[in-house]
């Protein structure tokens, strides 16, 4: 049938036409936004966890160097918008930046923080934090996120590793400590994991003087429920102080003593 081509043709024409227009309108508003001023500048931080590391003061300083490039009354042509991002994001706790202006003049700049899991102790350096994301971040003065301890040379070792949460030995760790840190429980009862040189783990509870033996990070959920049965329904009956270790390193067995 003639007609089809002739059809199809005429959608390739009209679907063009709609693609360069989108770009025409895009360069018109590009152009005239870039003979704008910039009239201000609005800091949104997103403190969804409840984190502050950093504020819209730490924000400005690092826009303008510390104050030595202007940016409010500058024309919009003469601010590089993907610079100010890579300068802001330079800051290890900032996780995301998207900075963008609006009809107002206004310099909009959107962060998200990066979010600690874990607090890695060292005995002969500065303490840091483990983010969600698996990056290192340095500890801050400003503020201090509660969060599981961590201690021990085989964890020193694990993150010295380019990209640990991703190998093979650090996966299972890594996994563990967001289940520790999505579980409102365990949040809130591990206060420490000790790792021994060969992986292994011993748990320092919050509550209770027990110390868990808990083997190395390999079928986490499975030991964990053996712990969660210790904690709801052996020390109710015999004590919290009857036992000062449990052992839930092997299957289908919780050892107390």
């Amino acid at each position: 049938m003639p007609w089809i081509p002739k059809f199809r043709l005429k959608r390739s024409i009209k679907a063009a036409l709609t693609v360069v227009m989108l770009f025409v309108l895009i360069g018109f508003v590009e152009k005239k936004q870039a003979g704008k001023t910039c009239t201000g500048i609005n800091i949104q931080i997103r403190d969804a966890y409840d984190t502050y590391f950093i504020n819209e003061s730490d924000v400005q300083e690092l826009m303008t160097h510390s104050g030595s490039e202007k940016i409010i009354g500058v024309p919009y042509k003469n601010i590089d918008i993907r610079k100010l991002e890579k300068r802001i994001k330079s800051n290890k706790f900032i996780r995301e930046c998207q900075v963008y202006s609006d009809l107002t003049g206004a310099l909009n700049v959107a962060i998200e923080q990066a979010r600690p899991i874990a607090r890695l102790i060292h005995a002969a350096a500065p303490d840091q934090y483990i983010s969600e994301e698996g990056t290192i971040l340095p500890m801050s003065e400003r503020f201090t996120a509660r969060v599981v301890l961590l201690e021990g040379r085989w964890i020193d070792r694990l993150i010295g590793q380019k990209d640990w949460h991703l190998s093979e030995e650090g996966k299972n760790f890594f996994a563990l400590l967001h289940f520790i840190d999505s579980n409102k429980f365990w949040k809130a009862q591990v206060a420490q994991l000790s790792v021994n040189p060969s992986g292994n783990i011993r748990i320092h509870p919050q509550v209770g003087s027990q110390v868990v033996e808990f083997g190395d990070a390999a079928d986490f959920g499975k030991k964990f429920g053996k712990l969660r049965l210790f904690y709801k329904q052996i020390l109710p009956v015999k004590g919290w102080n009857r036992y000062s270790r449990v052992n839930v390193a092997y299957e289908n067995q919780i050892i107390c003593e």
